[in-house]
């Protein structure tokens, strides 16, 4: 039987996939940070990822905001891919994408108009 640690340890592995992004203890350090959480060390980091530790709750809220999870995700008992099929969340748009998503819509319309012509002219050369 797997300690509580080593359990959150995997799940924030299989979060971090499903998220498209890497286990790099400094990325997540930094991307903590960045969604609210208490500043960390990578070591401390690298001890969430191996499961050696869990982080405080300020953190973990932080953690699931930047992953775009509910923390109760990274304790839960079902594998995470199971725990989306049910919901019928998705993926399939990696958390990078999504945070470009969120800036692109909290831009103002005029500010828009540019981006979606350059998604549009980058979307039909990709297709040729």
């Amino acid at each position: 039987m797997m300690s509580e640690q080593a359990e959150f340890g995997a799940r924030l592995r299989e979060a971090l996939k499903a998220a498209g992004l890497g286990e790099g203890a400094r990325d997540l350090a930094d991307l903590v940070s960045a969604h609210g959480g208490d500043a960390v060390t990578p070591q401390a980091a690298h001890n969430w990822i191996r499961g050696k530790t869990t982080p405080r709750r300020r953190n973990l809220r932080a953690l699931a905001k930047a992953l775009r999870i509910a923390p109760e995700d990274l304790y839960a008992d079902e594998p995470l891919d199971k725990r989306l099929g049910e919901t019928g969340q998705s993926f399939a748009v990696g958390v990078q994408d999504r945070h470009a998503i969120d800036a692109f819509l909290s831009l103002p319309a005029e500010q828009r108009k540019p981006v979606r012509e350059l998604i549009h002219f980058l979307a039909k050369a990709a297709a040729k």
